[in-house]
């Protein structure tokens, strides 16, 4: 078992607080941040350019050189994950170091405040290139106290070869930080390459969904801060060959195993609540074979049947 407290919010800055300047706008935020965090979670996440959008700026006024003397977002963020003990992710313009030009980061800040590490955009708009935002070099994986996470921002998840690289780095929780909401492709995505998907966006709303695409939570403009508590330890398995060992499964774990059911999809996500023993160690027990071994196995005998050549004249 390895539960995770996710928290996302999903906020646009009104113009009151744009005119006011980006002290004010960081002090709504810090109100924001301060009412998510009474649900204890282990993560917080933030949208894109959470601090600076809808405030008129140039990157070279606004970019933070996160190898130098920290600019006033990231004292905030760092500020805010020490006095809550938790991760904080948000994304902000920064420096690109010796390169001239930009990059729109995933800022990862841990539970005492230091950074712990950065993401760069991977697939910026024209329109930011354009600007002088460089694009980053792809997927970027966090290995945290609580599982290993990856950051996507925006346009970003247009690009399926993107989640390639997330899946083959073993990705459990994919945090998006965005200006749009990507809709029905969040859930897809999540199912397509079996990981926690968790969203905050510049408006309502965020939205957290599991593995098998199912939502957790789901935010509104009623619900800016949304919360679910995860389990990392889980796995997809198929229907196939596996349904009919799920009852004894049950009998013996009981309410210490978790079956949730992707019934159209014909898929269970099976999740360990077990202090000692985890979802792998319940597959062996079970002989319980995971999803991608079942397509891997379908593909190896459809090759094989392919392979035996018909008798001559035969069609």
């Amino acid at each position: 078992m390895r539960k995770v407290g996710v928290a996302t919010i999903s906020y646009g800055n009104n113009p009151k607080e744009i005119n006011e300047g980006l002290d004010a706008v960081l002090k709504i935020w810090g109100v924001l941040i301060e009412r998510a965090a009474y649900d204890r979670p282990d993560i917080v996440l933030l949208p894109e350019h959470f601090a600076l959008t809808g405030m008129p700026y140039k990157l070279n006024a606004i970019a933070e050189d996160l190898n130098g003397v920290p600019g006033p977002v990231t004292n905030f963020l760092a500020g805010q994950a020490r006095r809550h003990g938790c991760y904080m992710l948000a994304s902000y313009p920064r420096r690109a170091g010796k390169r001239a030009g930009f990059y729109n980061s995933a800022v990862l800040f841990d539970r005492q405040g230091r950074i712990a590490g950065i993401y760069d955009k991977t697939f910026p708009t024209i329109g930011e290139m354009e600007r002088g935002i460089l694009p980053g070099r792809g997927a970027v994986t966090f290995d945290t106290d609580f599982g290993r996470i990856g950051a996507g921002i925006c346009f970003d998840f247009n690009f399926r070869e993107l989640f390639a690289e997330y899946r083959g780095k073993n990705t459990e929780l994919f945090c998006f930080l965005s200006a749009f909401s990507a809709g029905f492709q969040i859930p897809v995505i999540a199912y397509e390459n079996q990981m926690f998907i968790a969203s905050a966006i510049c408006a309502p709303k965020g939205r957290i969904v599991n593995p098998l695409g199912q939502i957790m939570a789901d935010g509104n403009r009623a619900g800016m801060s949304i919360f679910a508590e995860i389990n990392l330890d889980c796995r997809v398995i198929h229907i196939d060959y596996n349904k009919d060992k799920i009852p004894a499964l049950k009998e013996k774990y009981q309410k210490l195993v978790r079956v949730d059911t992707g019934a159209e999809e014909g898929v269970y996500l099976l999740s360990s609540l077990h202090p000692e023993r985890t979802v792998d160690d319940m597959l062996a027990e079970f002989n319980l074979e995971q999803l991608d071994a079942y397509l891997e196995r379908s593909r190896q005998k459809r090759a094989g049947k392919l392979a035996e050549r018909p008798a001559a004249g035969e069609l």
